[in-house]
């Protein structure tokens, strides 16, 4: 079975019977829902090899029956499952963060201002930590006489 990330157009490939070119390759797709496309005509390529832009409109197993010069050649499976969420999509997803939304792009900057950014104020009460570019203000932090933490002023995380 073939499967395919999402809804939407995917291309499929056939290869006729012993690699035979000039013919016409058409197929009938069934939906999850069992219900039947019309007659769809595959481009030829070369060698033997057509394709089919085809529009999957819904999740699910769907078939397909394929015909050469229509006399029926095979059957096929195709599985259309939920389409991952892109690098993007996942690095712009906000999260609620102690009531204020934030990205994880947002918060790999604030831990690479934290962790590898410029800082001043160390020995007195408020430390300042710069983003990488040393642009801006990322996280500024109130601390005691031991140098701990108490408080956090600035979270810049745009």
């Amino acid at each position: 079975m073939t499967t395919f990330s999402g809804t939407g157009t995917h291309r499929l490939i056939y290869k006729s019977v012993n690699f035979v070119t000039g013919l016409t390759v058409t197929a009938y797709i069934w939906n999850a829902a069992l219900t039947k496309s019309a007659l769809q005509t595959f481009t030829e390529v070369s060698d033997g090899l057509y394709y089919l832009d085809y529009n999957f409109a819904a999740l699910g197993v769907h078939a397909g029956k394929f015909y050469e010069g229509g006399v029926g050649t095979i059957m096929g499976s195709f599985d259309i499952v939920v389409a991952a969420p892109t690098a993007a999509e996942i690095m712009d997803t906000e999260v609620d963060n102690d009531g204020t939304a934030i990205s994880l792009a947002g918060a790999l900057k604030l831990c690479l201002a934290v962790s590898t950014g410029k800082s001043s104020g160390g020995g007195t009460s408020t430390v300042v930590f710069r983003d990488i570019a040393d642009t801006k203000d990322r996280v500024s932090a109130t601390v005691n006489s031991s140098g701990n933490r108490t408080a956090v002023g600035t979270r810049d995380a745009s």
